[in-house]
């Protein structure tokens, strides 16, 4: 999966809105929906504040696997 499909999954798996993640990470709506449609890439304090808001790591969300 890409970035963008697992920040809407993990997003969707914590019942969080679009709006709702943005607020939490003081961004716009729009900008949660680019990053998780693929057309943009977050910065990684945008990036490190959507693992934040979704209680995961930054590894699991750009699906790395770490032993």
């Amino acid at each position: 999966m890409t970035l963008g499909e697992n920040i809407r999954s993990k997003r969707l798996e914590y019942d969080i809105e679009q709006q709702e993640l943005a607020t939490r990470i003081g961004v716009t709506k729009a900008v949660i929906c680019t990053i998780e449609n693929g057309t943009r890439t977050p910065s990684v304090a945008v990036l490190v504040g959507i693992a934040d808001a979704l209680h995961c790591s930054v590894d699991e969300l750009l699906g790395r696997k770490v032993s």
